[in-house]
C-alpha cells in the first residue's frame, strides 16, 4: 500500500468513526441512556433484584400503551386518549370487582371491550369522517375522563386478592407480566414486518394516497389500529388496577405523554412510515428507571413532568436534526 493510499485509508477511517459517533449522539435514545447512566451511578440501589423487579412491574403498563402509540404514529396518527382509557379501565375494574368479586373474568372482558370500543370510535372519526387525530383523540380523552370521574371521583374500589397477584407474580427479578409483554412485542414485530397487514401500515404512514391507489383499504386498517390502541390501553389500566389493588380516576394522566416519549425515543418518527418496537421497549424500560430514580430522590411530581417534557423536546430536536442529515 502506498503512502497516499494509507493516508486516504486513515482519513476514511477517522471520517467513518466521526460519522458513527455523530449518528449515535444524534439518536434520541442516546439522551435517555445518558440520563439513566447518571441515575444508576447516583443510586446503585437501582441495580438490586428488588429494584429491577419493581421497575419492570411499573414499566409494564407503559410498555403496553407505548407499543400501541408507536403503531398509531406509524400510520401518521396519534392517540391522546390512551391515558383516559387506562383510567377508565382501572376504575371500572376496581369498582365492579369490589361489588361483584365472583365475576372477575366477565369484568375483565367488559373492561377490554369498552377500551376497544372507545378506540374504534377514535378510528372511525379519524379514518371515515376525516377528523384530525390530534384534536379528536383529545376530545375523546376529555369525554372519557369525565365519565371516569363520574364513576369514581376519588381513589377507591378494591380488586380481588387473586387479581392483585397478577402484576406481582415473578420469577426472581423477572415479573411474568413483563415476560408476557415481551412476547407481545415479538408478535407485533412479526405482524408488522412479515404480514401484508403490517406492510400496508407502513405504506399508509409513508404515502396514504399511494397506498389507497394500490388497493390498500386504508380506512379499515386505520380503524383497526385505533381499536388496538384502545384495547391495549384497557389492558394497561387493568395491570395498574392489579398493581394498586384499587382504582384511581387520574392514574392514567401521565401515560399519554410517556407513551409518546417512549415511542419517539425508541425511533418511531412522528411523520409516519417508520417504527422501532425494539427501541420503544427499551425506551419504556429506561423511562421507568428514570421515574424510579426521581422518586428515590424525592423529586416533586410537578418537576418530574418538567423533566419528561424536556426529554421529549430534546428527542424531537435530535430526531429532526437526524432526518435533515
Amino acid at each position: 500500500m502506498s503512502t497516499r493510499e494509507g493516508l486516504a485509508s486513515g482519513a476514511g477511517g477517522r471520517l467513518s468513526a466521526r460519522l458513527s459517533l455523530r449518528r449515535v449522539i444524534g439518536n434520541p435514545m442516546f439522551l435517555i441512556v445518558a440520563l439513566i447512566a447518571a441515575s444508576v451511578a447516583a443510586e446503585p440501589i437501582l441495580l438490586g433484584e428488588r429494584a429491577i423487579r419493581n421497575v419492570l412491574v411499573s414499566a409494564s403498563p407503559l410498555l403496553l400503551v407505548a407499543a400501541a402509540q408507536a403503531i398509531v404514529i406509524l400510520t401518521k396518527g396519534i392517540d391522546l386518549s390512551v391515558g383516559s382509557i387506562m383510567s377508565l379501565a382501572n376504575v371500572v375494574a376496581a369498582v365492579l370487582m369490589e361489588t361483584y368479586p365472583d365475576m372477575v373474568v366477565p369484568i375483565v372482558i367488559l373492561t377490554l371491550v369498552c377500551g376497544c370500543a372507545i378506540g374504534l370510535v377514535n378510528g372511525w372519526l379519524v379514518a371515515y369522517v376525516g377528523l384530525n387525530p390530534f384534536i379528536i383523540t383529545l376530545a375523546v380523552a376529555m369525554a372519557v375522563q369525565g365519565l371516569t370521574l363520574e364513576i369514581l371521583y376519588q381513589p377507591g374500589g378494591l380488586v380481588t386478592p387473586g387479581f392483585a397477584q397478577i402484576s406481582r407474580a415473578a420469577l426472581g427479578a423477572l415479573p411474568y407480566s413483563a415476560v408476557a409483554i415481551l412476547a407481545l412485542y415479538l408478535l407485533l414485530a412479526i405482524v408488522l414486518r412479515r404480514t401484508p397487514y403490517g406492510v400496508s401500515l407502513f405504506a399508509i404512514g409513508g404515502n396514504e394516497a399511494g397506498a389507497r391507489i394500490s388497493g390498500v383499504p386504508t380506512a379499515r386498517y386505520k380503524l383497526s389500529v385505533y381499536g388496538l390502541s384502545g384495547l391495549m390501553a384497557a389492558f394497561a389500566g387493568l395491570l395498574l388496577a392489579s398493581r394498586m389493588s384499587s382504582g384511581d380516576p387520574l392514574v392514567g394522566d401521565a401515560f399519554t405523554l410517556d407513551s409518546i416519549t417512549a415511542a419517539v425515543l425508541g425511533g418511531t418518527s412522528l411523520s409516519g412510515g417508520s417504527i422501532s418496537l425494539a427501541g420503544t421497549f427499551v425506551a419504556g424500560i429506561l423511562l421507568s428507571v428514570l421515574n424510579s430514580f426521581l422518586n428515590l430522590q424525592g423529586v416533586s411530581p410537578f418537576y418530574q413532568w418538567i423533566v419528561k417534557g424536556l426529554i421529549l423536546i430534546g428527542a424531537l430536536c435530535l430526531d429532526f436534526i437526524r432526518k435533515r442529515r
